[in-house]
């Protein structure tokens, strides 16, 4: 102790565990009392209270004005010091509340623990923010990249800097712009990851160097406003408190959290009580000797004193105090920082930094065409017309719907319909097609009865040429399987839709163009499922050739027509007629592109070099291709975890992406109306430097 101006003073090497307490788990060896310190990882070591659980300036460096460690050693001698003694003197049994709630919470707050926690805690999820940064997928999680949200960090980022350099436009312009940045941060986010990875990580380790400074300085502007907060004092006011005694000849250790507490009235699963919040836990322990320790609860549930040493040395960061080094206490020592480590594992994961993980329940393998020992499909199987029913085809057709990764999709499919003409078959039942859903329907289709309010059903239809060529084994059989897998893969997206996504979820009220988006969503993604299940597995160049060729012819067509829809609305001022003709078109670009995504598993490296891929970038977009292809992957890999409509809402704003490309931009004035606008030929121009820029 020092003296200065008449008062006293505590000294520079100061007690974050104060030795009055301490001294309850020790010895005394001549004038010092000597404790045993089992420290993470090391072997114990036997020293002085007056050296132990002490850090020279802890709270506060020597000053003429009172400082935190003379109101801390103040506050020590008049009341902790004689509510300790009291406490190690009460005999087993109920004690009073105040004094234990007090106590509790003073030396819970006021230790080292707290500090070492707060850092560790702040440098685990730091570092799992640096991780997060080493790839694009993970980095797209963590900054909210892909989130249509209104308070996501990009979304934010942009509305910000729009209203403060194009706050005088129309509020319609501010969206359409706001939108379009945030679809092109979206597509270049790849390559803006490596130079902001570089300049966020400069900043985290900046902040990680302030880190123990601020966590030093927080604790103490807390500690000096209240030295026993009192709402936490209340919370534990309510409890029950009791002291218990150890069965000799057992003994209680001291953990360096002090306190631990349990959110379940068993007292399992512990926890360092300091990290719990008030509304968390409904029992705490504290030991105040070896021989005792402090007990409150709500209600009377009885506690095991010899479970508790475990439990204290789980919930110690670094090491916990303990009157005698034995067997027993050498036993629990291995578990300490068990609970803390725990406590920063469910911390981090309380945001996701990961990439999606790969969905590994269903295998794609190359169909098997020519025998399986799988369980059949029993499906009904139709011919149109009946003549060409065969049963080769029929057992052929079994053993190629029957593959296991194919079943989620085949349990919602009511009859597979074999015939020589699809829309024939398709009108014949009711279906009114135009010359377009016609020929999109040449080769089969997949085709939903009944919607998801009253539950998915679908029917397959495949051409008889198809079925005929896998059951011969045709040179093309391995073409043909793949049409056929294909509409059974469109099935399964069906299926995992409607059984992940609740149907009040997917039939909800929403806005005409949100809704338009979720169903041409619908559409091109049940071909994705389609193209990813369709077991072609790894193609060969020449496949991958002619798929580009066909791809390409595809694309162009849309994109003429994309093209002639503006020119249509600029000549004609028919809105009605010139929006439906670019839906339509969309739609069909948007399943053409799906497939081209699917082809290759959803790896984009043969399309960087493909003919496609030129079309595509001399309409802005090449960049886009590969967002749609990321976002596709995505509701792929989740497709047994759905839970919300999210993932079809994002891919939905890809019509209005395509559709800038060619001077189209739709908006919704009102939630029932779907607004046209088109841009003229500058404008266009000017659209397509921003979205190539």
């Amino acid at each position: 102790m020092l003296a200065s101006k008449g008062r006293t003073l505590a000294g520079r090497k100061q007690h974050y565990i104060p030795q009055a307490l301490q001294r309850g788990f020790g010895q005394v060896v001549g004038d010092a009392t000597r404790v045993f310190v089992f420290k993470k990882g090391q072997q114990p070591y036997r020293s002085s209270t007056k050296g132990v659980a002490a850090e020279r300036d802890f709270y506060s460096e020597p000053s003429e004005e009172p400082s935190l460690d003379d109101k801390i050693t103040s506050y020590e001698n008049l009341i902790l010091a004689p509510a300790i003694a009291a406490l190690r003197e009460s005999p087993v049994g109920m004690i009073d509340a105040s004094a234990a709630a007090a106590v509790v919470v003073h030396l819970s707050i006021r230790s080292a623990f707290v500090r070492g926690s707060l850092s560790a805690a702040a440098t685990e999820v730091l570092g799992n923010f640096a991780f997060a940064l080493s790839s694009n997928e993970s980095a797209r999680v963590l900054l909210e990249i892909d989130s249509l949200e209104s308070d996501s960090m990009l979304f934010q980022v942009i509305w910000d800097g729009i209203l403060e350099r194009f706050g005088s436009i129309p509020e319609s312009g501010r969206t359409a712009l706001g939108k379009l940045a945030h679809f092109r941060a979206r597509e270049k986010f790849p390559q803006m990851l490596p130079d902001l990875a570089q300049v966020v990580l400069q900043q985290f380790r900046l902040l990680l160097d302030q880190i123990p400074e601020l966590i030093v300085s927080g604790h103490s502007r807390a500690l000096d406003r209240d030295m026993a907060p009192l709402m936490r004092v209340k919370r534990l006011k309510t409890m029950s408190w009791r002291i218990v005694a150890a069965e000799p000849p057992n003994h209680f250790v001291l953990p360096d959290c002090l306190a631990i507490g349990s959110t379940k009235a068993d007292f399992s699963s512990m926890e360092p009580y300091s990290l719990l919040n008030d509304e968390e836990f409904t029992c705490v322990v504290m030991p105040v000797c070896a021989s005792k320790v402090l007990v409150g609860c709500f209600g009377t549930t009885e506690i095991d004193p010899s479970l508790l040493n475990r439990a204290f040395a789980k919930c110690s960061l670094d090491y916990f105090i303990s009157l005698r080094d034995d067997p027993s206490t050498a036993e629990v020592a291995q578990f300490i920082g068990d609970s803390v480590s725990h406590f920063l594992d469910d911390l981090v994961k309380t945001r996701t930094f990961d990439a999606p993980k790969k969905n590994c329940q269903f295998e794609v393998q190359p169909p098997d065409v020519k025998g399986s020992a799988q369980e059949p499909l029993r499906t009904p199987i139709r011919f149109e017309p009946s003549s060409r029913k065969s049963g080769k085809a029929q057992a052929a057709l079994r053993r190629l719907m029957s593959a296991p990764e194919l079943q989620t999709g085949m349990l919602v499919v009511e009859t597979i319909v074999v015939t020589d003409n699809v829309a024939r078959s398709l009108r014949v039942r009711g279906q009114a097609l135009n010359e377009y859903t016609s020929q999109s329907v040449r080769l089969g289709t997949c085709h939903v009865s009944r919607g998801t309010d009253q539950g998915i059903s679908c029917q397959l239809f495949l051409t008889t040429e198809s079925v005929r060529s896998v059951a011969s084994g045709h040179p093309d059989m391995r073409t043909a399987a793949a049409l056929i897998r294909h509409q059974a893969g469109r099935a399964t997206y069906y299926a995992a839709v409607a059984s992940q996504i609740p149907t009040e979820v997917l039939s909800r009220q929403r806005p005409l163009l949100e809704a338009a988006g979720l169903h041409i969503a619908t559409s091109f993604s049940s071909h994705y499922f389609g193209g990813r299940l369709s077991g072609l597995g790894t193609i060969s160049a020449e496949e991958f050739a002619a798929t580009d060729i066909h791809c390409c012819e595809a694309l162009l067509r849309c994109i003429r027509e994309l093209g002639s829809a503006r020119l249509h609305f600029i000549e004609n001022r028919d809105a009605d007629a010139a929006l439906g003709h670019a839906f339509l078109n969309v739609e069909q670009f948007l399943c053409a592109a799906a497939t081209a995504c699917a082809t290759v598993g959803g790896s984009m490296e043969r399309w960087r070099t493909s003919k496609s891929i030129k079309e595509l970038e001399a309409v802005s977009l090449g960049d886009w291709f590969e967002l749609f292809a990321l976002d596709l992957g995505r509701l792929f890999e989740k497709r047994a975890s759905l839970s919300t409509d999210k993932e079809l809402v994002l891919l939905g704003s890809h019509v209005e992406r395509v559709l800038w490309s060619f001077g189209v931009v739709v908006s919704s004035p009102t939630p029932e109306q779907i607004w046209m606008d088109v841009l003229e030929d500058s404008q266009l121009e000017s659209t397509l430097v921003m979205l190539r820029s």
